[in-house]
């Protein structure tokens, strides 16, 4: 592998419509990628680094996987998730570039569309990112060059809309330093070929930055509706045992009926009834695996507002493909 390689990457595509789609059936485990399949219970694991969570809206048969690549100043992953809900990040003195490295068009942070843009997220931002398919992206993570563009960004996040063939160039070289990794990852024992990807990746996401057209940060209006949405969640997390109608929520969250509705379909692409269900859902299967004592299925379902077992076995099902006892006696063995 030579320096031609780089330059190709660096190039990348002119027009987006030779923008080859990246593809885990191109990467294998080397001694430069690391490669893992993980599944909803354990890929938080990975994302405690960036002060995050996930919660699974459903579950598929894909595999969740990741792959990282370590450069010397900056970490850069490939991550295939699935439908779900994503809440927090906090990175200190850091910042994460999320490139979507498919074609799904309907996520949303904040209640912001986020389409085709690539998220910039630094130091500590409150966001929840409905991601209803899922995603096909790369993460780099990397302490920002005190430079600019890098310079001028604040805590939070920036959605950033380069023009087509920068981010067709970043997505492609994005690709390449991975295969490279993958199929030959001597040429990253040499100093020379790290400096030279790290400084490659570094220069095209600086042009993205730069190039970028407006996209700021969410609206007023859907900044009021994350923060009638995190009202809501703190009173379903006081007493999960109670369970309010939708004109009970709105009352003891202080706006209307139609206000919370649309709070919660615009942040979280569903209605009250059914984001506190996902909400109790999954608090029931972490309980299940973690929780003290091992508290027996009816236990942890009556203690989160689920007086129906039937019907709570039926949800819990669909929304992860076991019943709650599988879950249970799975997370038993586990700590034998």
């Amino acid at each position: 592998m030579d320096q031609g390689h780089l330059d190709t990457a660096r190039e990348g595509a002119r027009e987006l419509a030779t923008d080859r789609l990246m593809s885990f059936q191109e990467l294998k485990p080397s001694s430069a990628l690391e490669l893992m399949a993980y599944d909803i219970d354990h890929f938080g694991e990975t994302e405690r680094y960036a002060g995050a969570s996930s919660m699974p809206l459903s579950v598929g048969a894909t595999a969740i996987m990741r792959a990282r690549l370590s450069l010397p100043t900056l970490t850069l992953s490939l991550v295939k998730t699935f439908p779900r809900i994503v809440r927090g990040y906090r990175l200190t003195d850091a910042a994460a570039v999320v490139v979507p490295m498919d074609h799904v068009t309907s996520a949303r942070i904040n209640g912001q569309p986020m389409g085709r843009s690539i998220v910039v997220l630094t130091g500590s931002s409150d966001c929840l990112v409905y991601e209803p398919e899922g995603r096909l992206m790369a993460v780099v993570y990397l302490s920002p060059p005190q430079r600019e563009p890098w310079a001028q960004l604040g805590d939070g996040y920036r959605l950033v809309n380069p023009p087509s063939d920068v981010f067709a160039s970043l997505r492609r070289l994005i690709s390449v330093t991975l295969e490279i990794a993958a199929h030959d990852p001597d040429f990253l024992n040499e100093p020379m070929s790290l400096t030279a990807v790290e400084q490659s990746l570094l220069s095209t996401m600086d042009a993205a930055l730069r190039t970028s057209a407006s996209g700021g940060p969410a609206s007023s209006a859907t900044d009021g509706y994350r923060r009638i949405v995190a009202d809501m969640e703190r009173l379903i997390r006081q007493d999960p045992t109670v369970w309010p109608r939708t004109p009970e929520l709105a009352a003891q969250v202080g706006v209307s009926v139609r206000t919370l509705q649309s709070a919660t379909q615009a942040i979280c692409g569903m209605s009250p009834h059914r984001y506190s269900r996902v909400l109790r859902l999954w608090s029931v299967r972490k309980q299940l695996r973690i929780g003290p004592g091992r508290r027996s299925v009816k236990a942890c379902a009556i203690a989160h507002g689920f007086w129906h077992l039937s019907e709570f076995a039926a949800s819990y099902r669909a929304a992860f493909g076991e019943l709650p006892s599988e879950t249970l006696h799975r997370a038993m063995r586990e700590t034998i």
